[in-house]
């Protein structure tokens, strides 16, 4: 006789993410997503040089309806998604990772990165005015294939918080070919790809290796029209 054990599905809450939650976010994605990411794991940073920068952008993030922190039934987290809030109006530096006072390695990455958005609103629509910035999300191993990253990029989409910021849209640099392929199932299109390849150090060398067959950064969108019926 074959004896089979059930795994009980955990129960989890997910809910907008507070201000009172800034610390326990920073301390997640310190834990998970600065060694798993594969950019971040191919740089081999110490938590300190990974936390200045959580901390300006989760401080950011946290000041708008748009964060999505996953609760356990015991109280800690399971997963976690920051976002922020871009106005066409707003200087470009709003939209930017930190790199300040970070060794070289990571300075050219988040510059990087932040090179993806810098000309977003040239090839933006017109009527496109504020967009949602996803910035960082991440689940922790434990918790993956249950569904949860697939569900943040829905959660705190209300009616009601869309037309108080006037969001148009929601943007996305997917440094992952696992986040690609999701945000692509998700309907995002992606508006631009920087090669890896393109980020050397002052010697000329290639800072990036990844060991999951990304080659490349892509910057996304997706219209907030194309989410469909959003609840109130």
């Amino acid at each position: 006789m074959i004896l089979s054990k059930t795994l009980r599905t955990p129960q989890l809450l997910f809910r907008t993410a507070m201000a009172t939650d800034k610390e326990r976010v920073i301390k997640f994605l310190t834990d998970h997503f600065a060694k798993e990411e594969p950019c971040l794991r191919a740089l081999r940073l110490g938590p300190k040089t990974t936390e200045a920068i959580f901390n300006t952008t989760v401080t950011r993030c946290l000041k708008y309806p748009f964060s999505t922190v996953v609760l356990q039934e015991n109280g800690d987290l399971a997963g976690c998604l920051v976002a922020s809030v871009w106005n066409r109006t707003d200087p470009i530096g709003n939209a930017d990772f930190d790199d300040s006072g970070v060794p070289e390695k990571l300075k050219l990455f988040v510059q990087f990165i932040n090179n993806a958005h810098a000309n977003f609103w040239k090839i933006a629509p017109p009527h496109v005015n504020s967009v949602i910035h996803r910035e960082m999300g991440s689940v922790a191993p434990e918790f993956t294939r249950l569904g949860i990253a697939t569900k943040m990029v829905y959660t705190n989409m209300t009616k009601r918080n869309i037309q108080k910021y006037n969001i148009c849209g929601v943007i996305s640099e997917t440094s992952s070919l696992a986040n690609q392929l999701l945000l692509e199932k998700q309907g995002f299109k992606h508006l631009k790809e920087l090669p890896y390849s393109d980020i050397k150090d002052s010697k000329g060398n290639e800072i990036l290796k990844l060991d999951d067959g990304t080659t490349a950064l892509r910057l996304n969108y997706k219209a907030i029209e194309d989410y469909g019926d959003l609840p109130e």
